[in-house]
């Protein structure tokens, strides 16, 4: 969505920078190779409002490296499945980590509709697919593997003990990931102009942070505002 110029929200406050929790969510899946939309709208098969969104859909694809030569190492999260399309459902949580009800309550079935509008299966299998997803959080098959995907603040001990295979990343995980990656390629990474403006904002305090943890106390996550903006 625009950006609203003229807004301070993200500007520096008490020396920390503003970042809303969904475009660090989004960065983060960026740099570890997915290709995203972020606030997916569900739309039901009947009736004119719409079921539910999805945080951000991604997909990485197997032989993903960036740099052909010595490839920029991605989070072990994601580089176990070598063999297939790797498709995330992400939840995005300022705080604790949680799955809405939109993926959980099986009668709402919207699960349906998001494995219907990805497209990683024929319809005869969507039933298939989002009753397992509802189920465990993950579909593994030949042509794909589909997980549920949890960001936050915190682990959510009941998520965990539910769905233990649903993999729960923390936004300390996250900024220590974009502070190696930025710092471990910084010649690779330096030229960015056309990166957004939170793209600019991590690489720039990345620069003035001695370390991972001063990185990290830089950064101030807040929610979205509801425009986006």
């Amino acid at each position: 969505m625009r950006e609203n110029k003229n807004s301070t929200r993200n500007f520096p406050l008490n020396g920390q920078v503003r970042i809303q929790s969904e475009k660090l969510g989004y960065w983060f899946l960026r740099l570890n190779g997915f290709l995203t939309t972020a606030n997916f709208v569900v739309h039901p098969s009947v009736g004119r409002n719409q079921g539910t969104d999805v945080d951000i859909l991604g997909v990485r694809y197997p032989f993903r490296g960036e740099i052909i030569k010595n490839p920029m190492e991605d989070s072990p999260i994601f580089t176990g499945i070598l063999d297939r399309p790797y498709f995330v459902i992400a939840e995005v949580k300022t705080e604790c980590c949680n799955l809405n009800g939109p993926w959980t309550k099986q009668d709402l079935k919207n699960m349906q509709e998001v494995v219907a509008a990805i497209g990683f299966c024929p319809s005869s299998d969507i039933d298939t697919v989002a009753r397992a997803l509802y189920k465990s959080g993950q579909v593994t098959n030949p042509g794909y593997f589909v997980s549920l995907l949890c960001l936050g603040n915190t682990r959510n001990p009941e998520i965990l003990a539910k769905y233990p295979a649903v993999p729960q990343v923390t936004w300390e995980e996250v900024l220590k990931f974009v502070y190696v990656r930025f710092r471990k390629y910084n010649g690779q990474k330096v030229s960015h102009q056309q990166w957004d403006k939170t793209g600019h904002q991590l690489w720039d305090e990345v620069q003035k942070s001695k370390d991972d943890l001063q990185f990290i106390s830089r950064i101030k996550i807040i929610a979205p505002t509801p425009c986006g903006c």
